[in-house]
């Protein structure tokens, strides 16, 4: 592994159980499990899994004193973009040289998280070391099985809605190490994460998902496109 790779997309609800329910529905999926260090951050969460090792992550305010609120005042939508990156101190020494600023940052169980505020990347991004052998951090939870007959699979690719396409790809490539696809494009691992023109909400607005046929659905304010594999 040597570039980033696109793990997980997060979108923010104003009330977890009926997101995560539309959620489940849409992608043929059991219910998911929490992740239970957020309640620390007043935060709620369910994990489902998409196939692959990727993972569709829906959040809630869990308390009044939320900072999620003050992210709901625009409306639910797409929250944070999840990558595992090869090294984190390379990475933050890049972000510094760039000017894009470390939000948090953290040790859990052997993995470095890393945490970018969304000022010039125009989307929250977390980019995290796994320990050696390690896949992403729920490889030793006790998490539900995937359907072998689950009618949706990995996650495809993130398209992140920016002020300019061309200069936050750029940006993108350069923070992660990662290889362009196309001018306003960049690889992780086998997915893509793209940057569109922002016509209204900014971030991340839309995640492309696996399917057997094309459909879209939109669930919390992120958009969620069943795109067939060989047209992904």
């Amino acid at each position: 592994m040597s570039g980033p790779l696109l793990v997980q997309a997060t979108v923010a609800a104003a009330d977890l159980a009926p997101a995560a329910a539309a959620a489940r529905a849409l992608l043929g999926v059991p219910p998911g499990f929490p992740d239970p260090e957020l309640a620390s951050w007043g935060i709620v969460n369910e994990i489902l899994g998409l196939g692959d090792g990727t993972y569709l992550e829906i959040v809630a305010p869990a308390t009044p004193e939320s900072a999620l609120h003050g992210f709901l005042k625009r409306g639910e939508g797409g929250y944070v973009v999840g990558v595992k990156v090869p090294d984190t101190d390379a990475l933050v020494e890049r972000a510094a040289k760039l000017g894009v600023e470390v939000a948090h940052r953290q040790d859990f169980h052997g993995a470095d998280i890393v945490q970018f505020k969304p000022g010039r990347l125009g989307a929250m991004l977390e980019a995290d070391r796994l320990p050696d052998g390690a896949h992403w951090h729920y490889d030793t939870w006790d998490t539900p099985a995937r359907p072998a007959d689950a009618p949706t699979g990995r996650l495809l690719a993130v398209d992140l809605a920016v002020t300019e396409p061309e200069q936050a790809a750029a940006l993108w490539a350069e923070l992660l190490d990662a290889e362009p696809a196309g001018p306003t494009a960049i690889t992780a691992g086998d997915a893509v994460i793209r940057f569109v023109p922002a016509t209204g909400r900014r971030g991340l607005v839309a995640a492309d998902i696996a399917a057997p046929e094309a459909a879209e659905h939109t669930v919390a304010g992120l958009l969620l496109r069943l795109t067939p594999k060989e047209t992904a």
